[in-house]
């Protein structure tokens, strides 16, 4: 499904904002126009996908991924990210 580009307010002035996570200020973006499906992609679809590509996730890139907290009971805290 194609969607059109466009201008937007992106951002917070929350007080639980993270300026360095690109939470706040609310600025003014800019976006591309782009592509998107309609539905979630299947296991198979980003199998195809990587396979035709070659692409790797950041995970792969990283060697390791961040889990978001509150889906985790006790888990640990990081100090530059609390939250993941």
């Amino acid at each position: 499904m194609p969607l059109p580009g466009g201008t937007f307010l992106m951002g917070s002035e929350d007080d639980d904002v993270n300026p360095g996570d690109g939470e706040g200020p609310v600025r003014e973006v800019d976006v591309d126009a782009f592509t998107i499906d309609a539905h979630c992609v299947t296991n198979e679809r980003f199998a195809a996908f990587v396979a035709a590509t070659g692409h790797r996730t950041d995970a792969e890139r990283f060697g390791w991924s961040y889990v978001f907290a509150k889906f985790l009971p006790g888990a640990p805290r990081r100090e530059r990210t609390p939250w993941w």
